[in-house]
């Protein structure tokens, strides 16, 4: 498993300040028109984090109940008017091995996966990833607090056609890192091929993997959870869905 030498993640901002970020960027799009998918690869759209669909597929979910009457298939995949995902096909089935390196240079394999650990799939290039980015960072400190608990990010292109342009005006995740004045550990997808293998079709997605390498949750941004803290409700869950099975 990711070793938590990094456990106590350093934040440049304290926490009210990281959050505060993303609640400009959410209020700032919340009266404007619907917001375009995070999967259009778009950045500059200020309504990133923000859901529109009374339905929402916003909440966590450890079984794939019927989607309302008012989804939308797209893709293979029935979605919210946002275009985020009521399912995901990999619950309650083995994680998919993968591999690769993280930003420190240390290899990663899922064949390490050991304990609960949560996996959160985005990328710079995605409005969507950097309003959820100091939620995800939140998440991350919180979680290198439990030492039954792991965290590892995946930064993904849109796809493999579009792998040129995973980093977006950033470069690389290390400049994102820089000016966001936050950090977590981060597996980097060059070609899309992990995102490929996870069935992943909307960023951010979170994961939930028990020890024995079964996906045992998932939900989409922590951002737009209605929730007034996110955070903290994500946690709950991930602690109920443990004691239900301990």
């Amino acid at each position: 498993m990711i070793a938590k030498n990094n456990a106590k993640f350093s934040h440049a901002r304290p926490l009210s300040a990281l959050l505060a970020g993303a609640i400009l960027a959410c209020a700032a799009g919340c009266g404007g028109p619907a917001p375009e998918s995070s999967e259009t690869g778009a950045t500059a759209d200020p309504s990133h984090g923000v859901s529109t669909d009374p339905s929402a597929a916003t909440g966590f979910i450890t079984v794939n109940a019927p989607p309302p009457e008012t989804a939308v298939e797209k893709n293979g995949t029935m979605r919210d008017g946002d275009g985020r995902p009521y399912t995901y096909a990999l619950l309650g089935r083995e994680l998919p091995a993968f591999s690769g390196t993280l930003l420190s240079g240390e290899p990663f394999s899922s064949e390490t996966i050991d304990q609960w650990t949560v996996i959160d799939m985005w990328g710079v290039w995605c409005g969507d990833c950097r309003v959820d980015g100091p939620y995800a960072a939140a998440l991350a400190d919180a979680i290198a607090e439990d030492d039954e608990l792991a965290f590892v990010s995946i930064h993904t292109p849109l796809s493999a056609a579009r792998a040129s342009e995973a980093f977006g005006t950033y470069g690389s995740v290390d400049a994102y890192f820089e000016e966001r004045g936050f950090s977590y550990p981060t597996l980097i997808d060059p070609d899309a091929s992990i995102r490929d293998a996870l069935e992943i079709a909307w960023t951010p997605s979170y994961l939930l993997v028990s020890p024995e390498g079964i996906v045992r949750g998932f939900r989409t941004d922590l951002s737009v959870s209605g929730s007034a803290d996110p955070v903290g409700a994500f946690l709950d869950d991930i602690a109920q869905v443990r004691a239900d099975l301990s």
